[in-house]
């Protein structure tokens, strides 16, 4: 390949082919993927546990979940059945008296942002989730939150965005690109490509696509665990995202069986994705504990993986312009919010490559610049 193209975007996850499809919705044309995969999503949006809430204490977590809900209720119909999109809620869970004062003041910050979420007793706690055991001081609720179909979302913005005229190149792994008079040259096991602007959209592979024009984009790979239970008829067959906010273990349904997490805080950055067996040692008390029933389902170690987060210094994402590159744009760092961002995140970036700025949800908090500037976000609900 030896072409040229107005937008080249590297990366064929979720979060690049959402800009894809928001450019094409545009009218935009001349926008090329460049996926290193041999298929669209074949990184880490195909290891994602796919969650969505706007249970965040940082506004603009809040903005981008919102933004994206609306736009995934918006495309509902295209999307089709079974919906992609399911609002099993979201129900963060605690023992501690401390931790539930804190949670509910975090639902009044929420509701004033218009965050559909509640403040729960006890016993509507165990009202709403009859199975979860232990010491229940209260907890909080978020109807609109749930869960996503990341294979299916990133495969549904693909779809579309090729209708409108947008190729995507599989086994393409860049490896330079240059400033030219009239914007990049991209080589890599694709040949050549001359783009006037492209996105950065690589995933964990971020910070060396970055360091490719000089930019010191603070990314690092973080391996992060998904367990499988065995069968679990005990449990409906729909339940809520339901987080542990004592111990940091997550379970939801996955079809007949429970899908566990945890973000293990010890784990150092790599790329590594090798499942360790052992990890659900680490998680055996805390899940017996909170959760018997799914304890005693077993974990399905065949059907159980591990992925990468994209993890920034304040666990949130980076997107938006480098005013130092003009026309090489950013949308990394998500730190485990990059599918549930995604709707939004695409339409951003897509506005900003046709409108010189983003319309719908103020990114500038996202900036790179925020580094330099020493302008950390704090968030309290990283999962």
């Amino acid at each position: 390949m030896d072409e040229s193209c107005d937008v080249a975007i590297v990366g064929g996850g979720v979060i690049g082919c959402s800009i894809a499809f928001h450019l094409g919705r545009m009218g935009a044309s001349g926008v090329r993927i460049l996926e290193r995969e041999p298929l669209p999503g074949a990184g880490s949006t195909a290891k994602a546990n796919g969650g969505i809430r706007a249970q965040f204490t940082t506004e603009v977590n809040v903005a981008m979940s919102l933004a994206s809900m609306e736009i995934l209720d918006a495309l509902a119909s295209q999307m089709g059945e079974p919906p992609l999109y399911r609002k099993a809620g979201y129900l963060f869970v605690t023992g501690d008296a401390a931790k539930l004062r804190a949670m509910e003041e975090a639902v009044e910050w929420q509701r004033a942002r218009g965050v559909t979420v509640e403040a729960l007793g006890e016993r509507e706690v165990r009202a709403k989730a009859p199975w979860v055991e232990g010491r229940i001081a209260g907890g909080t609720f978020g109807a609109r939150d749930g869960f996503i179909d990341p294979g299916g979302l990133c495969n549904f913005f693909l779809r579309e965005a090729t209708h409108a005229g947008a190729r995507i190149h599989y086994r393409a792994e860049v490896d330079a690109i240059e400033r030219s008079a009239l914007g990049f040259r991209l080589r890599g096991t694709f040949g050549e490509l001359r783009a006037r602007t492209v996105v950065n959209a690589a995933g964990a592979w971020a910070r060396r696509v970055a360091e490719m024009v000089g930019v010191d984009l603070p990314v690092a790979p973080v391996r992060r665990h998904i367990l499988i239970s065995g069968p679990c008829p005990a449990l409906p067959p729909l339940i809520p995202m339901t987080i542990d906010a004592d111990s940091g273990v997550l379970v939801r349904r996955e079809g007949e069986r429970v899908l566990i997490a945890y973000s293990n805080p010890d784990e150092p950055p790599a790329f590594n994705t090798v499942f360790d067996p052992a990890f659900g040692e680490r998680i055996a008390r805390p899940l017996e504990e909170r959760f018997p029933l799914v304890s005693e389902a077993g974990i399905d170690l065949r059907r159980s993986w591990a992925g990468l987060y994209e993890v920034t210094p304040d666990h949130h994402a980076v997107l938006g312009a480098v005013p130092a590159v003009p026309g090489f744009l950013l949308a990394n760092g998500f730190s485990g919010h990059g599918v549930m961002h995604a709707p939004a995140a695409g339409r951003a970036i897509a506005e900003l490559i046709a409108h010189g700025r983003s319309q719908s949800v103020d990114i500038s908090p996202l900036s790179i610049e925020r580094f330099a500037r020493g302008s950390l976000i704090h968030e309290r609900m990283v999962l």
